[in-house]
């Protein structure tokens, strides 16, 4: 079994990684040239954290952060599905930019008070820097809400698309209740996702967009993950293994056909020159 510590700050890692490199597909292609900008430095932001986390797993385990980041197979990947969709268009992409980043503060804020020495003070300096995400994502969709109809239709049906996928960003990680028990995470996968609905939900009231599927997730069944490991839901008796259609599984490796060609083009350098420096 992975060390739990190990199995947490891997998905953190590839979450950053991973979406952090569909943000920079963006640079050239957004709206206009400032979007170009804002997008490109999100993205440095977040492949920046990413190398963090790589480098602390490799010190705990003796890896290479390159490797770790670049060098692994597809199915070793553990960033959540959300992360790893193509950017589709630019209200798609307000949207995910939207609610991973509020996610990731709420991780971050419980993280901040992680037992282990080097994570706590980590995770401080990158919440210096994701504050600026969250201020431009709130910026745009307040924008883009307030703004002429087709635009506001168009982000409301991308939130609808995004929010349920954005649910498996809590999906719970190889040996989450060992690191509960040592304190590495002092909140669960599940308290948070239910603190996401709710903040989700009042925001998106606030300014007046649907707020239906969130009232629907958050009435809705707990996941856990079973003996063997896989993550299952629990509705009026009835237990059932969600799959990547609807958002879950990337913490177990399930990737969908979005993920291959990002990975091709993310990978590619690396193995070309495997352990190369430049």
């Amino acid at each position: 079994m992975t060390d739990p510590l190990v199995s947490m700050l891997l998905a953190l890692a590839d979450d950053e990684l991973v979406l952090g490199h569909r943000h920079s597909e963006w640079t050239g292609f957004a709206p206009h040239i400032e979007e170009d900008v804002a997008f490109s430095s999100i993205a440095q932001d977040e492949i920046g954290h990413a190398a963090a986390y790589y480098s602390l797993v490799a010190k705990i385990t003796g890896d290479d952060p390159d490797r770790l980041a670049l060098g692994r197979e597809k199915h070793e990947y553990r960033n959540a599905i959300l992360c790893e969709r193509a950017n589709g268009d630019w209200g798609y992409t307000l949207a995910r930019h939207w609610l991973y980043d509020h996610a990731d503060a709420l991780r971050l804020e419980a993280l901040e008070s992680s037992a282990h020495e080097e994570l706590g003070p980590l995770v401080t300096k990158i919440r210096r820097e994701e504050r600026y995400h969250l201020l431009h994502a709130d910026t745009w969709l307040k924008r883009v809400s307030q703004g002429p109809v087709e635009g506001r239709k168009r982000l409301a049906d991308s939130i609808g698309i995004a929010f349920e996928e954005s649910l498996g960003l809590f999906e719970p990680f190889e040996g989450e209740q060992d690191a509960l028990s040592a304190g590495w995470i002092p909140v669960s996968s599940s308290e948070l996702r239910q603190r996401f609905v709710r903040q989700v939900a009042e925001k998106l009231d606030a300014l007046g967009l649907p707020t239906h599927m969130t009232s629907h997730a958050e009435e809705g069944a707990e996941f856990v993950a079973s003996s063997s490991g896989d993550l299952i839901a629990s509705d009026n008796g009835e237990r059932s293994a969600p799959s990547a259609d609807d958002g879950f599984g990337g913490r177990r490796g399930r990737r969908t056909p979005d993920f291959d060609a990002l990975w091709e083009d993310m990978t590619s350098m690396y193995r070309t020159s495997p352990g190369a420096r430049w």
